[in-house]
């Protein structure tokens, strides 16, 4: 197999900085009235933007901890006496300290655990006190249906 280097240079190119068209609110099937919010964001956003999105524009509490949960995307079995204690833990570790988890935002694998975990919380918890956030990030081209994701854009004089 040939192994091709992309040269940022000539991969510059190739590519088109605009603003972003794919933003909003999100529901998960299964969580009920509970919505998200989703960003597409350039590989090359400052996080401080981010950041500041996040906790100024949708009102996220500034977290006191970072939770990074990594792992493959591979479905994996865990035992269920070890996968309650996982979950359980996680779930009071970002409740009690005011963390955010951060994972790969897929549906599998660990990160696939991680999610089950907090709907679980979040399904049986009745009051915004404790919630947890839970932040995925994901690359744009594994996102599952993400063409209902994109906002048209509205054009200028007209919002």
């Amino acid at each position: 197999h040939e192994i091709t280097q992309i040269n940022p240079a000539t991969n510059s190119k190739h590519i088109q900085e605009m603003p972003t068209d794919a933003f909003g609110d999100i529901s998960f099937a299964g969580l009920g009235p509970k919505v998200a919010k989703y960003v597409r964001v350039s590989a090359d956003t400052p996080p401080c933007v981010i950041y500041q999105l996040m906790t100024q524009h949708w009102g996220l509490d500034v977290p006191n901890l970072l939770i990074s949960v990594t792992g493959g995307a591979k479905n994996f079995n865990m035992m269920p006496r070890l996968k309650n204690i996982f979950r359980r833990g996680l779930v009071k570790v970002a409740q009690t300290t005011g963390a955010w988890i951060i994972t790969g935002g897929s549906h599998a694998g660990v990160m696939k655990q991680v999610g089950e975990a907090v709907r679980d919380f979040s399904m049986s918890s009745s009051c915004k006190e404790g919630e947890i956030v839970t932040i995925g990030i994901a690359t744009w081209g594994t996102v599952y249906n993400r063409g209902s994701l994109i906002c048209p854009m509205i054009p200028a004089g007209l919002s």
